[in-house]
């Protein structure tokens, strides 16, 4: 009979053994995804995300701006991360400082988020 319980022990350490190595692997996993998920990251995408918006937008962003509204306009200050209580103030600027934003009919994307950002920072938007 004895040698049934050493049996026995010996085969119910093997699952012991299988749960520790897949427990080990998930925490290295769930490690590595979160090193590299840092706030540089995140606040990159989301740079890259208002350039292909307004890269593939202009034309519509440029006839929201000139009124001061509308939904491609809206969703601009979405994706800048505006505050909803600030946004009727970024509209405003738009429209106020179009001619600066678009300084010719050959303003560029890139030079258009250049002027924007830098039109936001001297309103405190």
């Amino acid at each position: 009979m004895t040698a049934c319980f050493i049996a026995s022990c010996s085969v119910t350490t093997a699952p012991t053994d299988a749960s520790s190595a897949t427990t080990g692997q998930t925490t290295d996993a769930s490690s590595d995804l979160t090193s590299s998920t840092t706030l540089g990251d995140d606040e990159e995408k989301a740079e890259e995300a208002v350039e292909e918006f307004v890269s593939a937008n202009f034309s519509r962003l440029r006839a929201d701006m000139s009124v001061g509204q509308g939904e491609y306009l809206s969703s601009l200050a979405s994706l800048l991360a505006i505050e909803p209580g600030h946004r009727d103030r970024f509209y405003a600027l738009t429209k106020n400082n179009f001619s600066h934003l678009f300084v010719s009919s050959q303003t560029t994307a890139t030079e258009f988020l250049s002027q924007l950002k830098q039109e936001m920072a001297q309103a405190n938007i």
